[in-house]
């Protein structure tokens, strides 16, 4: 599916031609271990960007406000949320003191 989004923006133009071209060159010329840094350099700057987003959309948010919104953004991503989590975990520390552990 990326792929065929890539081919459809890049046939806009022949400039997005070109560069997507350029792009497939390099990455096919990558060894493993360089994709794979490439992935990690990627996931950083997607985080980057996110953390950015929120600072933006929440300017009085604290940076432990920040972080715990971007974590529920991830989890909501998964289908689940903190507080859901943390319902869980409650759950599991009274099922816990139930049964003595």
């Amino acid at each position: 599916m990326i792929e065929r989004l890539e081919d459809r923006m890049a046939s806009e133009t022949e400039a997005g031609r070109e560069a997507l071209r350029v792009w497939r060159d390099i990455v096919h010329r990558m060894t493993g271990e360089e994709k794979v840094m490439k992935s990690f350099e990627l996931t950083a700057t997607v985080r980057e960007i996110m953390r950015a987003g929120l600072r933006e959309q929440f300017p009085n948010a604290s940076e432990e406000e920040i972080q715990r919104r971007y974590v529920d953004r991830l989890l909501r991503y998964h289908g689940l949320s903190l507080d859901e989590i943390h319902r869980r975990q409650a759950g599991e520390e009274s099922a816990s003191s139930i049964r003595g552990e």
